[in-house]
């Protein structure tokens, strides 16, 4: 009985050798998926019809747990909402939404490799080189589609999504501030901080901390429903500042870090609005 065990256990653990055997540890690092893993973005808008930012606004995005799904598949789940997971045998980077699983990236590809996004765009690898950030130089990986005038998709080693632009009648670009990848921070952590999941029981918008502030100071809000969030800096005349958050968020409280450092000493007004709700107080910055 002894010996059927044993053999049982061997079987067992070649069975997780072969398994296991098929992960890249190398192409994974480009795509680094852990619990609490966090990262910072900074999401520009382009004017309509050029590729020249108008406004732009600092967010997080961090890995908040695992989740089985009905087609018996581990997903990361995102504070944003989004579900990605890294298929052990292709190395393939699938997101997971309404029941459909969709390709987002190929981590084993390699340059001038064409491949084939779930939204039915063909994108291919036009660069393999390096850049550096946070003081080390790193390799990179690019995706472009031709079907678009101007689409760049950058993946980095050991910190995953770097930047992406979009540009044609009007579009984005979305960069990498920083980011902590288990457990060290790269760069810098700016924007928008999920702090609490609790679900408060309404709206509301705190006074920033402190008032009055030199040059950065806390704003924070809780919303109770999910839905679109836009937390906006105006100045005494009425014109906006800055787009601190302009995004979908789910129930619970934040904190955004706003940096007065370009501006002159003065009082300045920032506004919540949600279709629900919209709230609007005062700070002052005094240099």
């Amino acid at each position: 009985m002894k010996r059927l065990l044993l053999l049982l256990f061997m079987f067992a653990l070649a069975g997780d050798f072969n398994k296991s055997y098929s992960w890249d540890s190398t192409a994974a690092k480009f795509y680094p998926l852990a619990v609490g893993n966090v990262w910072s973005y900074r999401y520009s808008y382009f004017m309509l019809f050029t590729c020249m930012p108008v406004s732009y606004y600092d967010y997080i995005v961090r890995i908040d747990s695992l989740l089985l799904k009905p087609n018996g598949k581990w997903y990361f789940k995102f504070s944003d909402g989004s579900l990605k997971r890294i298929d052990s045998a292709t190395m393939n980077v699938y997101s997971y939404n309404g029941g459909i699983e969709c390709l987002k990236d190929s981590l084993l590809a390699r340059k001038n490799d064409t491949l084939l996004s779930c939204s039915s765009e063909r994108y291919y690898i036009a660069d393999t080189s390096a850049i550096n950030f946070a003081g080390t130089r790193r390799a990179m990986k690019v995706q472009r589609v031709p079907s678009i005038g101007i689409f760049y998709h950058q993946l980095v080693y050991g910190l995953g999504f770097f930047y992406e632009i979009s540009c044609e009648g009007g579009g984005r670009d979305i960069r990498l501030n920083g980011c902590i990848i288990n457990g060290i921070q790269y760069g810098n952590i700016l924007g928008i901080n999920y702090i609490n999941s609790e679900i408060p029981d309404r709206f509301s918008l705190s006074q920033n901390y402190p008032n009055p502030f030199n040059p950065i100071t806390k704003l924070k809000f809780q919303i109770p429903k999910s839905g679109l969030v836009k937390l906006i800096v105006f100045d005494v005349l009425g014109k906006e500042v800055q787009v601190l958050v302009n995004q979908h968020l789910s129930p619970g409280t934040y904190e955004v870090d706003f940096d007065g450092s370009n501006l002159p000493s003065g009082v300045y007004y920032y506004k919540i609005e949600t279709e629900e709700f919209a709230e609007t107080k005062k700070m002052v910055l005094l240099k």
